[in-house]
C-alpha cells in the first residue's frame, strides 16, 4: 500500500546512514495510459560479495587475490517499509519546494543478490528534484522468529580451508540515503532508483586473526548479537554509522552494475 502526503517546506533536513551507493536509471514505459507522471520504483542490491581479508578501507573493491577471503552467497533484508521525501521545486515561486512524502507497506522478503527484485513503484510528477530521500526500515516484528538480515557464505582462512559463516540480525535495521537535483525530465518513465550496500565495507577492520580465532557453532561461524558479539558490534555498528557516507551517481541507460 502507498500513501501520499504533500506539504509546503522551504528546506527539509536530512540523515545519510549507511554505506551505499544510490542511483537512477530510466526507460520509457510501454503502457501510456498515464502521460503525466511516472514511476519510480526501488531496487536494494549488495555488491562485492567476494572480497580478502583485511579489507582496505576507503578502497572502491576489494578483490579476491588470494586467501584469506570471504565469499557470500545469500544476503536477504525483510523489508517491512519504505519511505520517499521528495523536494520538488516549485514552479511558481522558484524558491519553495513543494515536500512529496510517499510511504510503501511490506513485508516482503528481499534477495539483494537478486538484481531484478525491484519494490515501492512511487508516482512521480515531471520536474526538478531539489532532492529525493529513501528509508528503508526492516522490523522485527514482521520478520517473527527468522532474522531481519541475513548473510551466509564460506570463509577461506590462510590455510585454504572452507569454513561457512553466517550473519543474522534479528533486531530493527533502517537504510537512509539520498540523492540531490534528480530531474524527470519526461512524463511516463520508468525509474530505478537503486540502493547498493558494499558487502566488503561491512567487514573492514575485521582481521583474518578475528575470522580465525571466532567461535564455531555445528561448525559455523556464526555472527550474532549472541555469537562472536565483537565481529557483530563491528558489522552492526557500520549499518548506522554516520561518518560512512554514502557515495552517489547517476546511471545512464547503458551504466552496468557494479559488481565483482
Amino acid at each position: 500500500m502507498i500513501k501520499k502526503i504533500i506539504t509546503m517546506n522551504k528546506k527539509a533536513l536530512s540523515v545519510i546512514l549507511v554505506v551505499c551507493t544510490l542511483g537512477f536509471a530510466a526507460c520509457q514505459k510501454e503502457d501510456l495510459a498515464n502521460s503525466d507522471s511516472s514511476t519510480l520504483g526501488v531496487k536494494l542490491l549488495a555488491l562485492n560479495k567476494s572480497y580478502s581479508l583485511p579489507v582496505i578501507k576507503n578502497n572502491t573493491k576489494s578483490a579476491v587475490i588470494d586467501s584469506p577471503y570471504l565469499t557470500w552467497d545469500t544476503v536477504q533484508m525483510v523489508v517491512s517499509k519504505v519511505k520517499l521525501e521528495a523536494e520538488l521545486k516549485s514552479l511558481v515561486t522558484h524558491h519553495d519546494s513543494i515536500e512529496i512524502e510517499y510511504k510503501w507497506n511490506g513485508p516482503q522478503l528481499i534477495d539483494l543478490l537478486d538484481s531484478t527484485t525491484i519494490f515501492g513503484n512511487f508516482i512521480l510528477q515531471p520536474g526538478f528534484y531539489d532532492e529525493i530521500e529513501l528509508k528503508i526500515e526492516g522490523l522485527k516484528r514482521d520478520a517473527t522468529s527468522s532474522p531481519v538480515f541475513y548473510m551466509s557464505g564460506i570463509y577461506t582462512n590462510g590455510e585454504g580451508e572452507n569454513i561457512p559463516v553466517a550473519l543474522e540480525i534479528y533486531t530493527d535495521i533502517e537504510f537512509d540515503t539520498e540523492k540531490e537535483s534528480v530531474e524527470v525530465s519526461e512524463s511516463n518513465m520508468d525509474i530505478i532508483s537503486t540502493i547498493q550496500l558494499y558487502l566488503d565495507e561491512l567487514m573492514a577492520g575485521i582481521s583474518p586473526e578475528q575470522m580465525d580465532n571466532a567461535a564455531l557453532t555445528d561448525g559455523v561461524i556464526l555472527i550474532s548479537a549472541e555469537s562472536n558479539k565483537n565481529l557483530y558490534q563491528s558489522i552492526t555498528e557500520k549499518l548506522v554509522d554516520d561518518d560512512l557516507q554514502c557515495k552517489y551517481h547517476h546511471k545512464d541507460d547503458d551504466d552496468d552494475d557494479d559488481d565483482d
